[in-house]
């Protein structure tokens, strides 16, 4: 045969040569293989090109003329059916008839053989395949197919479809390594606008760190940091410390309570998550949807609070970097902060704990002196205990606060005092000018007081406080006194008020006996002045008892008593009566009533330890 091409099929092949060389397009370059392939080799009515997937080891269709869809998912084997054979021989081959088309096609899997009869009108009379051949390999196949019984391919369509090929291959190879070029000019396209935006960031950041040091070198404080942060961004900017609480801001636009309130919440819980560094929240404010970035200050578990950037849109990477290393200064400026407050506070602490013990000398005058606090003054301990809450870290931040939460309520109020971290309790030390009524310093120091519970409660830390308020000692020798009185008010508020109660020493009034005497003195008393009554009540369900409690109450009124327990006048009297027999006792003895006085007012609190001691039923 001779491997010569005539001069129609060189004139083909110069058309075919130009065509696959007016396209770098890999994928336009493949459709043009086949079009023109099919136009120029007169008995092909259809074919498609395969191209060999070394990974998969399968011949895929990537481009037909003629054939259905379904063509495309075929994957042949090498080997498999025509295009197979063709691969294995790296040969140009001819099927010359039907039965030799049929043979050949009787590898075809189960699966390839249905996607075949679906994609052609039927089988082919005649098949020519040409393997892709690129130094050595076998790249791909051109297959061929005659539709018509009248056309078969002949010998020499090998020698011009075997040109065609080796024209493919050297335009499938130039396409690729121009893709590959591509690709690696987008690479280093990508690459260096991400060194250019590292660049950027590294500047934006470098600058923001420099000016921020400056501001922390200087002494300027959050306030100077956070206002800087508002006016290079120009966005709203929020810190918050650890329990959520505006430490300081500067807006783009007012912000409404509740806004701001939900800001601060979703902050929260965006830093609960361990291994956050960063977080991005949307919310609605004004009915325009804003962007919140939110990155924590310092590293857990020891977070300082977070930062929050309010936008319109989202923030981008650059400016992010920048505020982290924002966040560094802040971090360092907050344990700057910290540390302030602890040396202040072991001082003041020192402070209060000679005034526990009452031995004062001249350094502690002279230290009052410097206090502005006169020896002479008037003076009233507070004391405030936080209720139950095991998380010690979550303590030490909530008693910090409420350390500055009472300076900033009491001194506002033209009280002139110091709050004071003593162990896990604030003690608060308030002076007075001596020609100031004690009734109305105690009444104010009470509004106070309520204020300050009111404020705790807004905070919503999880806990609450107990607060023992001292009396009012003359002279700063006898606030010892304030201070014991306030601890004692603490100590009958953990034996007998639970928790979240304020207890003033001067109202207790004879509850004072609680604390004066043990646990088993009073049941004694009660027993022995109410005993018979608890006893009669309680194997009765009599209403004595009550209608005792009743009349006392009301300061031995004996028709208001009556008409607060809903019984006729007649009807109470008859009742003292049967309590002064089973009592035997007379009530209008002034000795009995007052021993009668006190232990229905220690019963309240007592009635628990009565029942411990078996004096009452627990039933």
């Amino acid at each position: 045969m001779k491997e010569t091409l005539s001069h129609r099929q060189l004139q083909s092949l110069i058309h075919v040569s130009n065509v696959l060389n007016s396209s770098l397009d890999i994928d336009t370059l493949i459709d043009s293989i086949m079009v023109q392939t099919v136009s120029v080799i007169e008995a092909a009515h259809g074919g498609v090109l395969f191209i060999y997937d070394p990974i998969q080891n399968l011949l895929i269709p990537k481009s037909d003329s003629n054939f259905k869809s379904e063509i495309s998912d075929v994957r042949l084997k090498p080997g498999e059916s025509m295009t197979g054979l063709a691969f294995t021989a790296q040969k140009c081959l001819i099927f010359h008839n039907r039965t030799e088309v049929e043979k050949a096609t009787a590898t075809l899997s189960k699966e390839n053989m249905a996607l075949m009869l679906k994609t052609i009108p039927t089988v082919p009379y005649s098949t020519i395949c040409a393997p892709i051949l690129l130094k050595g390999e076998c790249i791909g196949v051109i297959t061929l197919d005659s539709f018509d019984p009248s056309l078969h391919f002949i010998p020499e369509d090998i020698n011009l479809l075997t040109a065609i090929a080796h024209q493919a291959a050297v335009a499938l190879e130039k396409a690729s390594l121009y893709r590959e070029q591509e690709k690696t000019v987008r690479q280093l396209e990508s690459l260096n606008n991400t060194i250019s935006m590292q660049n950027e960031m590294l500047s934006r950041s470098v600058d923001i760190h420099k000016r921020l040091a400056r501001l922390v070198l200087n002494g300027e404080g959050l306030d100077s940091i956070i206002s800087y942060l508002h006016v290079s961004t120009g966005n709203t900017v929020l810190l918050l410390d650890d329990l959520g609480e505006l430490i300081s801001s500067a807006l783009q636009a007012t912000l409404s309570n509740v806004d701001l309130l939900t800001i601060k919440q979703m902050a929260q819980e965006s830093i609960k998550n361990v291994g956050t560094a960063r977080s991005f929240l949307e919310i609605t404010i004004n009915e325009e949807r804003q962007y919140l970035t939110v990155l924590p200050i310092g590293a857990k578990p020891t977070l300082f609070g977070s930062l929050i950037i309010v936008t319109p849109e989202e923030i981008p990477e650059v400016e992010i970097a920048a505020l982290e290393h924002a966040c560094t200064v802040i971090s360092l400026e907050l344990v700057k902060e910290q540390a302030i407050f602890d040396a202040q506070e072991r001082m003041n602490d020192e402070f209060i704990d000679v005034l526990f013990s009452g031995k004062m000398d001249s350094t502690i005058l002279q230290k009052t002196k410097q206090m502005d606090f006169d020896p002479m003054g008037d003076y009233m301990a507070v004391i405030i205990r936080l209720d139950e809450l095991d998380n010690i870290q979550k303590r030490n931040s909530i008693i910090r606060h409420l350390v500055q939460l009472a300076n900033l309520l009491f001194l506002r109020n033209f009280l002139k005092g110091i709050a004071v971290r003593h162990h896990d309790q604030i003690v608060i030390l308030l002076t007075f000018q001596q020609n100031v009524s004690t009734t109305y310093a105690h009444h104010q120091v009470k509004e106070l007081v309520a204020k300050f519970q009111q404020e705790i409660h807004l905070k919503n830390w999880g806990s609450t406080v107990s607060i023992g308020i001292g009396r009012i000692h003359s002279s700063l020798l006898k606030v010892t006194k304030s201070l014991q009185e306030a601890a004692k008010c603490l100590q009958f508020v953990r034996s007998y008020g639970g928790n979240n109660q304020v207890i003033s020493y001067k109202d207790l009034g004879v509850q004072r006996l609680l604390l004066q005497n043990s646990e088993e003195e009073l049941i004694d008393f009660i027993s022995e002045i109410l005993g018979p009554l608890l006893e009669y009540d309680q194997s009765r369900k009599g209403e004595l008892l009550p209608s005792l409690f009743a009349y006392l109450e009301h300061n031995q009124n004996a028709k208001e008593a009556a008409e607060s327990i809903h019984v006729h006048t007649n009807t109470l009297m008859y009742r003292l009566k049967r309590i002064e027999d089973i009592l035997s006792t007379d009530l209008s003895d002034s000795q009995q009533f007052l021993n009668i006085h006190l232990a229905v007012n220690l019963y309240p609190y007592m009635k628990d330890k009565l029942q411990e001691y078996n004096v009452i039923s627990k039933t």
